[in-house]
């Protein structure tokens, strides 16, 4: 068994990775199959055979899905089978030093413009915001740095409002936890509907998504 990973805080680029090997896998043949619930016996999963015994690809939708004993099933199980662990956002090195058949670790990143923009994204600093994300547009897709920016503003909320573990190493939660101060509870509120508003009328109108976007950092963040 081969254990592939696809990972990384570049979501587009890293789901349309996942969508390749799932073509090229049923284009051969293979019998494909997602899990992404804690709640699915993964194990047994693996351990099925298909009709005519082909080859078989599992594609786990989450890293954290995977406990100690599946983990240890994995390294162990020797069938024709493929494993893809996807995960939006990066895999923990110390988790993936678990997995002993790790063919490919395929780490999808952010251009620096767009880490830069969503640093500056809070209120008070509208006009270096608007710098980065002026750069951003011009490296990365707006359709990106939207989906990006909504993730960052999810673990604001996380952060203000939950005692939720984020998976992230100590200095981003502490990046975190800074911005997410600067903001407050009531105003990040606000600040994600308006946000969800803008979602909803680029998908249901033509308006532009950028547009969108350069005057929502302006009236939120003044």
């Amino acid at each position: 068994m081969n254990v592939y990973l696809i990972h990384g805080e570049n979501r587009l680029d890293s789901y349309q990775r996942l969508e390749e090997y799932i073509k090229k896998a049923r284009s051969k043949g293979w019998d494909v199959k997602e899990i992404d619930d804690q709640n699915q016996n993964i194990i047994d999963t693996l351990r099925e055979v298909g009709l005519f015994e082909t080859k078989r690809l599992i594609v786990v939708k989450k890293y954290s899905i995977l406990n100690e004993k599946s983990l240890k099933f994995i390294n162990e199980f020797t069938g024709d089978t493929e494993v893809i662990v996807y995960h939006e956002g990066t895999i923990p090195q110390a988790f993936a030093k678990k997995l002993k058949n790790v063919r490919k670790n395929e780490v999808f990143k952010l251009s620096k413009s767009l880490w830069k923009f969503i640093d500056s994204f809070y209120p008070g600093n509208v006009n270096n915001c608007l710098k980065y994300f002026q750069e951003s547009v011009n490296s990365d897709p707006v359709e990106l740095v939207f989906s990006i920016l909504s993730g960052q503003l999810k673990d604001l909320f996380i952060v203000l409002y939950s005692n939720e573990s984020l998976p992230y190493p100590p200095w981003r939660l502490y990046k975190l936890k800074d911005q997410a101060e600067k903001f407050g509870k009531d105003n990040i509120k606000s600040v994600i509907q308006d946000l969800s508003d803008i979602d909803l009328k680029v998908k249901s109108t033509s308006t532009n998504l950028k547009d969108e976007l350069d005057l929502f950092i302006m009236t939120k963040l003044k």
